[in-house]
């Protein structure tokens, strides 16, 4: 009696997981959507960044992407929805209430893009930090 239920329980469970851990692959060869931006975002003060915001937009919408507590000389990769060359808004608030600004992401030639905090400015550029 205690084997058909172990039985009858064990099934379900295994087909679930089967089913639960097909769905969960991600195809490596799968490429993304024309208005994918990746950005990387690197902290090269020695302190930690406490809000990061990334503001962009396109014809019908408006969006903010914030980093929280960006350690000291770390790096965050984020993904926009936001088509390459339109370019987004850094606001980067420093530790000491500082606040720096740019206008980064307008190279119609790469998806990849990156920005690196310093104290006194943030570097726009394209590819990795």
């Amino acid at each position: 009696m205690n084997r058909s239920i172990l039985f009858v329980c064990l099934i379900p469970a295994l087909l679930a997981v089967t089913l639960l851990g097909s769905g969960c692959r991600h195809d490596q060869g799968a490429s993304m959507p024309d208005r994918t931006l990746i950005v990387h975002v690197q902290n090269r003060t020695s302190e930690t960044i406490p809000k990061v915001e990334i503001g962009y937009a396109n014809v019908d919408t408006q969006q903010t992407t914030t980093l929280l507590q960006l350690e000291a000389g770390k790096t965050r990769t984020i993904v926009l929805n936001h088509e390459p060359g339109l370019g987004y808004n850094v606001e980067a608030h420093l530790a000491n209430g500082n606040v720096l600004e740019i206008c980064g992401g307008r190279h119609r030639e790469s998806r990849v893009m990156r920005e690196v905090i310093t104290q006194e400015s943030i570097l726009s550029g394209i590819g990795k930090p």
